[in-house]
């Protein structure tokens, strides 16, 4: 259960550090004015898709450190980081109002960079759940 917790604040860490490059927008954040219980409600609702981020990462995890052969763990990392980047993608396409919502066009205009950003927001984080 603490490592869920370590792994969770990782999570809501690597969050934080996309939305400084432009790659994560969080649409939900209060104005200065808001009182401090906006804050805290606002804030409890960013930590969902920190939270189902996280419990999805630790059973890929845990599904990835189980299997033998290096090749199949191998591949499962990839599609990993692409299902756990999936997840914030799903949540912008759905349009959560209080989640993270990926900037898709953060890498540039051509088909295949929303497909890299969803991998490159995926990867650190599964990472993080492998380690």
């Amino acid at each position: 259960m603490i490592r869920l917790l370590v792994n969770a604040a990782i999570v809501l860490v690597f969050l934080i550090v996309f939305s400084y490059i432009g790659a994560i927008v969080f649409p939900g954040l209060p104005a200065a004015s808001a009182s401090v219980g906006d804050i805290g409600r606002n804030f409890l609702l960013l930590l969902l898709p920190v939270g189902l981020m996280s419990l999805m990462g630790y059973l890929l995890g845990r599904g990835i450190r189980s299997v033998k052969n290096s090749f199949e763990s191998l591949g499962l990392t990839y599609v990993s980081a692409f299902m756990i980047g999936g997840v914030l993608a799903l949540l912008t396409v759905l349009n959560f109002g209080y989640s993270a919502h990926i900037n898709f066009n953060w890498l540039g205009e051509a088909w295949y960079d929303r497909l890299l950003t969803i991998f490159l927001i995926g990867a650190p984080i599964t990472l993080a759940f492998l380690a």
